[in-house]
C-alpha cells in the first residue's frame, strides 16, 4: 500500500474576537497551521476552542499541534495512506498521534480538517464528494437556533419567511421557570404562524438540563407546541432509563461518551433516541462518520451542527452534513456570528463549488 507523506507546519495562535454566548462575552484564540505534500498542495486547520463550551482551551489545542508537528518532522512526516475509505485514511494518519491528541479534540479535528482539505484537494474535488466516496450528495435542510431572549419572536418569523421548516429554541434555562418558558414558545408559535401556519416545526434542546423525573411531564406539556424533538432532555446515564417519552428526543452531549453512545443506540426502539446530533468539532469528522454509519443501520436520524467553528471548522461541519450515509434531518448550519466570512443563508445548504474545504469568495490561503 502506498503512502503520502505530508509535512506539518508549527501551529501559530492569533485572536479571533469575542463571541457572544448565552449573553456571555467569550474571547476566542485560533491555532492556525497547515500540512503541506511534496506537490506544494496545502491543506488549512484550525482550532477555535469556545471558552465555557469545549473541553480544551487554545494553549491546550496549542501544545497538542507543537507536539504533533515535532514528532512528524522526526518521523520524516505525516504517513497518510494512498487507499481506503476517506474516514479510514484520516484515522489512520493520526492513529500514531492519538496519545498526544487525547487532551484537546479541538486540536484532533483541526488535524481531520487539514487532511480533508489537502486530500480532497489531490483528488481535485469538494470536500464533501471526497467524504462521500462517489456516492450522491445528500440535500441538507437547515433549522436556525432562535435568540434565547425576547428577540426569538422576531427571528423567528424571519426565519420562517426565509423558509425553514424546522427553528430550534433553548429549554430549561436557569432564569426561566416553566410558566415562563411556556409563554416564550406560545409566542414564537404565533409569530411563526402568523408568517406560514402549520408549516414550520420547532426543536427543544434542554442541554440535558432537566431533571430526569421530570423529563416525562415536561415534554407532555410542550408537545401542543408543535415539536420536532426534543435534545438532550437530561444528562448522560440518566437517559438509559427514561420510560417511553411524549416527544422524540436526540442524543446530543452524551455521545461524547462512547460507551453511553453505544448503549443509548442499543435501546428498544421505543425508549432510545430517534435521532443523533453531530458536532464535528467536539466529536471529531472519524467519530462522526462512525456514529452516522451505526445509526443508519439502526434506522436513527441524523443532525449536524456546530460548535460555533470558524470558517474552516464550519465548512468541515456542512462536507459532513452532505455526505452522510442517508438524507439528515435539518441541520443546525445556519450561519452565525462566529464566521469570518459571508456564508449563504437559506433553507437548504448550499452546494460547495471549490475544491477542498471552500470557503465561499475566499481563495486558498498558500
Amino acid at each position: 500500500m502506498g503512502v503520502l507523506v505530508l509535512d506539518v507546519a508549527p501551529p501559530c495562535r492569533r485572536p479571533a474576537g469575542t463571541l457572544m454566548v448565552r449573553g456571555v462575552p467569550r474571547p476566542r484564540e485560533a491555532v492556525r497551521f497547515s500540512l503541506l505534500d511534496r506537490d506544494g498542495l496545502t491543506g488549512r486547520g484550525e482550532a477555535l476552542p469556545l471558552p465555557g463550551f469545549t473541553p480544551d482551551s487554545a494553549e491546550a489545542a496549542a501544545c497538542a499541534l507543537e507536539a504533533v508537528a515535532a514528532r512528524a518532522a522526526a518521523a520524516g512526516g505525516l504517513a497518510v495512506p494512498e487507499t481506503g475509505a476517506p474516514a479510514e485514511r484520516i484515522a489512520a494518519a493520526l492513529a500514531p498521534f492519538d496519545a498526544l491528541l487525547a487532551p484537546s479534540p479541538s486540536a484532533r479535528f483541526a488535524l481531520e480538517c487539514a487532511l480533508l482539505d489537502i486530500l480532497s484537494r489531490r483528488a481535485g474535488l469538494a470536500a464533501a464528494a471526497w467524504l462521500a466516496k462517489g456516492q450522491p450528495l445528500q440535500c441538507v435542510p437547515v433549522s436556525v437556533l432562535l435568540p434565547d431572549d425576547e428577540t426569538a419572536i422576531d427571528a423567528a418569523a424571519e426565519a420562517a419567511a426565509r423558509g425553514h421548516g424546522v427553528l430550534k429554541l433553548k429549554i430549561a434555562l436557569p432564569h426561566r421557570s416553566p410558566a415562563e418558558e411556556d409563554a416564550h414558545i406560545a409566542a414564537v408559535r404565533a409569530a411563526i404562524e402568523a408568517v406560514r401556519p402549520g408549516s414550520v416545526r420547532l426543536r427543544l434542546d434542554a442541554n440535558g438540563a432537566l431533571p430526569a423525573s421530570e423529563v416525562t411531564a415536561r415534554l407532555a406539556a410542550l408537545a401542543r407546541f408543535g415539536i420536532e424533538i426534543v435534545e438532550e432532555p437530561c444528562a448522560g446515564p440518566a437517559l438509559l432509563a427514561l420510560p417511553a417519552l411524549p416527544l422524540p428526543w436526540a442524543a446530543d452531549e452524551s455521545l461524547a461518551d462512547p460507551m453511553l453512545a453505544e448503549r443509548l443506540m442499543n435501546l428498544p426502539p421505543s425508549r432510545g433516541p430517534a435521532a443523533l446530533v453531530l458536532k464535528p468539532a467536539l466529536l471529531g469528522l472519524c467519530r462522526c462518520l462512525e456514529l452516522a454509519e451505526a445509526a443508519t443501520a439502526r434506522g436513527l436520524g441524523l443532525i449536524v451542527t456546530h460548535a460555533f467553528d470558524g470558517d474552516l471548522g464550519f465548512a468541515a461541519a456542512c462536507a459532513l452534513a452532505a455526505a452522510l450515509p442517508a438524507a439528515p434531518w435539518p441541520c443546525g448550519l445556519a450561519p452565525h456570528a462566529g464566521l469570518s466570512h459571508p456564508w449563504p443563508e437559506g433553507p437548504v445548504l448550499a452546494e460547495s463549488c471549490g475544491i477542498g474545504l471552500a470557503i465561499p469568495g475566499v481563495e486558498a490561503a498558500p
